[in-house]
């Protein structure tokens, strides 16, 4: 698929993101890999964006540090970009989104002391790729948020081993990160997890 049809591809994502309030005013952040021979560099939101006036033209590259390509380097990418850029050092990952919905801004701040949230028994758990039952259990971790990227995005990485198979963390108070093997398959998992959580949440104020 060509930068183009991934920049609109993407393009109708953030615009069904923010029609669904998960994506409020400028906040969040989105990306994907561009395609051979670029694919050590990646197409991101820029900062400051209103995402309901989003368009492709707000879309800028980086490299694998995070840096703004030569042709980019009068405009700013999201603010969060090393933990995009962390999260491209696994080969598999080809896009990652980030969400701030009520739910998981208000779950992962309740649960902020702990490490991660154990979800199983939900069918909708099959939608996370690699898993193919309800009866499973898997872990989704839980970051203190910082203002500090570098030493969160390093953070993230020191500790994410320890949830393989598991695409997606939260930055509580924050929102919620996934990532998957296509801009697809990355949507998908924001949508299990936002149903997951939104179960969650429900259970508990019972």
């Amino acid at each position: 698929m060509s930068k183009q049809a991934l920049q609109q591809e993407l393009l109708s994502v953030i615009q069904w993101f923010h029609a669904k309030g998960w994506a409020p005013a400028t906040s969040a952040n989105y990306s994907f890999r561009n395609p051979a021979p670029d694919q050590n560099t990646f197409t991101i939101s820029r900062s400051g964006i209103d995402k309901g006036q989003f368009t492709v033209e707000d879309f800028m590259e980086v490299d694998a540090n995070g840096q703004a390509l030569e042709a980019f380097r009068s405009v700013k990418p999201s603010a969060e970009t090393l933990i995009h850029s962390m999260l491209y050092e696994q080969a598999a990952v080809q896009a990652v989104l980030h969400t701030h919905s009520v739910v998981n801004t208000v779950y992962s701040w309740k649960h902020r002391a702990a490490a991660c949230v154990n979800i199983s028994g939900f069918e909708l758990l099959k939608g996370i790729a690699g898993v193919s039952t309800h009866e499973t259990t898997i872990q989704l971790p839980i970051y203190e948020n910082s203002q500090d990227i570098a030493y969160l995005s390093a953070h993230i990485r020191e500790s994410l081993h320890n949830y393989p198979g598991v695409p997606g963390l939260l930055l509580a108070g924050h929102g919620l990160y996934a990532w998957g093997s296509s801009i697809a398959e990355a949507k998908r998992h924001i949508e299990v997890f936002e149903f997951l959580l939104d179960c969650l949440n429900q259970l508990e104020g019972r």
